[in-house]
């Protein structure tokens, strides 16, 4: 998970005039996840292996929890900024079945994410940007031999304002990655495609535009 902050380093010691713009960047975010894994829990192979947390659940998801973020940014033009960022998310595991949810056990998604943002029309902007995330947890259930780093790509769509001297962004985000863990692999299966997306508010301090 060092690949995108030591990349946005390197930029800043390229560019010393990059590096005398650069400000904090603080975002909150709420999150919901689509369904880590499905159909594969139910199987026998993994039964006896999950507990009875998940033994019985067709499907697991992440809940809806905040995620926050912290990082640097710096405009590299008046259309452009670049962003380097780390970011966290506590939530809990949650099984899903025909009598409804239930948790499971605690969560975090840790990420690092550097990002490029795109003025449009003011006050309006694109944003894209890649990364690294993983999921820690207590070794138990489906983290009972850990989890996998995965590539993050996250989209985001929103508009930024300048108020009382700080730049203040509200964006409408949505991030793609894949899931997987030792323990699943070793019970024949796979993770798929998981699907993150929210709100999310950030400021800028003194990086009004």
């Amino acid at each position: 998970m060092r690949a995108a902050p030591s990349l946005f380093v390197c930029l800043l010691l390229v560019s010393p005039v990059a590096a005398q713009r650069l400000r904090l960047d603080l975002r909150v975010a709420v999150l919901s996840s689509s369904t880590l894994v499905e159909d594969l829990l139910a199987t026998p192979s993994l039964k006896a292996r999950l507990g009875a947390g998940l033994g019985n659940a067709p499907g697991a998801r992440a809940a809806l929890a905040p995620e926050l973020s912290l990082g640097g940014s710096v405009p590299l033009n008046a259309k452009v900024r670049l962003s380097a960022l780390a970011g966290w998310q506590p939530t809990r595991l949650r099984a899903e079945d025909s009598s409804g949810a239930r948790d499971v056990q605690d969560l975090s998604l840790l990420h690092a994410l550097l990002e490029l943002e795109f003025a449009l029309s003011a006050p309006v902007f694109l944003s894209g940007g890649v990364g690294m995330l993983g999921y820690r947890s207590e070794q138990e259930g489906l983290f009972a031999e850990g989890a996998d780093l995965a590539p993050l790509l996250r989209l985001g769509f929103g508009a930024r304002w300048a108020l009382a001297g700080q730049s203040v962004a509200v964006r409408a985000i949505g991030d793609m990655h894949r899931f997987g863990t030792p323990l699943l692999r070793s019970a024949g299966g796979s993770g798929g495609g998981v699907f993150r997306y929210g709100v999310q508010v950030g400021v800028v301090p003194g990086g009004g535009r």
